[in-house]
């Protein structure tokens, strides 16, 4: 092998976070070339030929990573539907932690309310929202979508 243990041991991590065998991961070195416009690859492990993304070493030793373009657009889209339905989640825990009524309907409110904020922003702009705090501003201004605790355990008001 042509390159430092160090450097095999990182790139053993790297390919195992990635869930490719170690053995099957293809690596790179990249040379200077003959002038500023030109590197040289030379193959140090696997082949030209894999699916699977390519490690490049350059000549101070930092890593690279070189994949497909339809790789980065699947990952990308991957990564897209993880954050909604991670948003989601977030947005039942915080509707349930208020003891809705009717679920649905408070829901609705919420979207409706979060739809509303996105449209007053820009479109480069990340909409970034306290979910326990949009839920308990919902409830204070429709009580009557929420059990409150008195109610529950029989106490009147």
């Amino acid at each position: 092998m042509s390159y430092p243990d160090h450097l095999h041991n990182h790139i053993g991590e790297i390919s195992e976070k990635m869930g490719i065998d170690p053995s099957d991961i293809t690596v790179v070195k990249m040379s200077s070339g003959s002038d500023e416009r030109h590197r040289s690859l030379e193959l140090i492990q696997g082949s030209w030929n894999k699916d699977q993304p390519w490690i490049i070493v350059d000549e101070e030793e930092q890593i690279y990573a070189l994949t497909s373009f339809e790789s980065i657009v699947k990952l990308i889209g991957l990564l897209t539907v993880t954050q909604s339905e991670n948003f989601q989640h977030k947005l039942e825990k915080a509707i349930w932690q208020r003891l809705p009524i009717d679920f649905e309907d408070v829901w609705a409110v919420a979207m409706e309310r979060i739809r509303t904020m996105a449209r007053t922003q820009s479109d480069s702009t990340v909409v970034n929202i306290d979910l326990d705090w949009l839920i308990s501003e919902i409830k204070k201004k429709y009580p009557n979508l929420f059990y409150h605790l008195d109610q529950i355990m029989g106490k009147k008001e």
